[in-house]
């Protein structure tokens, strides 16, 4: 028997979920409008997080500050006026790029952070570089080595992925610094300090790729153009490596693109702990300082490489897989 939708058509166009309006629009248009809600609603949980502990002038003087020092702190950085007006404030001056002077060093606070984003883009793209280069063959391994081969491997991921990054981080410390003094223990700026972070950073992306590697070819051995190839005499690595694989990459990137944007976060840790001078050892460092000029520079930015790491994720899985754009559309 045929069921009739008896709802309002405009109820219907709204079963979907997505508002058919937006869908209608372009992609890049509705990537842009994605970033400016991302982003706005970023610098609203700001401006909030920087006061849940009271007034901020109270925090930046400190608790024997005078009350004329604290009309003084307020007056300086415009503590004084309704919150509501701070909030629009603080929007305009993040689209200005202004975020006024580091309390410690007077410099400007988005140009202190701007200038400690590179050494963490460069310990980022490293690492993805050493996730892609290892992950994928420990993949294949996982897939289709022989036993005594898949047995160890599978233990040695599943303690990748289980091993807290911080706990990775002071062992190398511990036998590659200390003990065997092979390597720098902290410091940044010469290619031997870039090593152990990479490392520490690198070992979960590793298991993550090779996982999804497994994962998808499992889905894969399943189609039958892997069986047409098999039958017209193709070798076993021709078609793994010229069917299988390129058919379990969009999957395999698309959860790269999310283990980037992890990777961004993880990178704090690993930078504090080996005293690497990039983005996340500069946040942390301006947190305990109370430099909160550069704690919202710093978020900032960290927003913006995320927001620009999945749009163009996004971007990419569209060019890999087709089918995604489709069905989006």
């Amino acid at each position: 028997m045929t069921t009739v939708d008896a709802r309002p058509p405009a109820a219907a166009r709204r079963q979907g979920g997505a508002s058919p309006r937006l869908s209608r629009l372009p992609f890049p248009v509705r990537l842009l409008a994605r970033m400016a809600f991302t982003l706005l609603g970023l610098l609203t949980l700001l401006f909030f997080l920087v006061r849940l502990k009271g007034d901020p002038a109270g925090v930046l003087a400190g608790p024997s500050a005078t009350p004329d020092q604290l009309d003084a702190i307020r007056a300086a950085y415009g503590l004084d006026r309704p919150l509501f007006v701070q909030y629009l404030e603080f929007l305009g001056d993040t689209a200005r790029l202004d975020f006024g002077e580091s309390i410690l060093s007077g410099e400007a606070a988005l140009g202190s952070v701007l200038g400690a984003l590179p050494a963490t883009l460069l310990l980022i793209a490293i690492t993805m570089i050493v996730s892609v280069v290892v992950g994928v063959p420990a993949g294949l391994a996982l897939h289709h080595g022989p036993r005594f081969v898949r047995a160890p491997l599978g233990g040695l991921l599943t303690l990748a992925q289980a091993v807290p990054t911080f706990v990775i981080g002071v062992g190398l410390i511990s036998l590659l610094a200390v003990q065997l003094g092979l390597l720098p223990a902290f410091g940044s700026g010469t290619v031997e300090s870039l090593v152990m972070p990479t490392i520490t950073l690198a070992l979960f992306p590793i298991a993550r790729t090779a996982r999804m590697i497994d994962a998808e070819l499992d889905l894969v051995d399943e189609q039958d153009f892997l069986r047409t190839a098999a039958a017209k005499g193709a070798s076993r690595r021709r078609v793994v490596w010229r069917h299988a694989l390129p058919n379990a990459f969009p999957a395999v990137t698309a959860a790269l693109v999310v283990e980037l944007s992890y990777l961004i976060s993880g990178a704090v840790v690993v930078e504090v702990l080996y005293a690497y001078d990039g983005i996340g050892k500069r946040l942390v460092d301006a947190i305990f300082a109370r430099d909160y000029p550069v704690v919202q520079a710093a978020v900032f930015v960290i927003g913006v490489v995320v927001v620009l790491v999945n749009v163009f994720g996004d971007a990419l899985l569209r060019v890999l897989d087709p089918r995604t754009g489709r069905a989006a559309a």
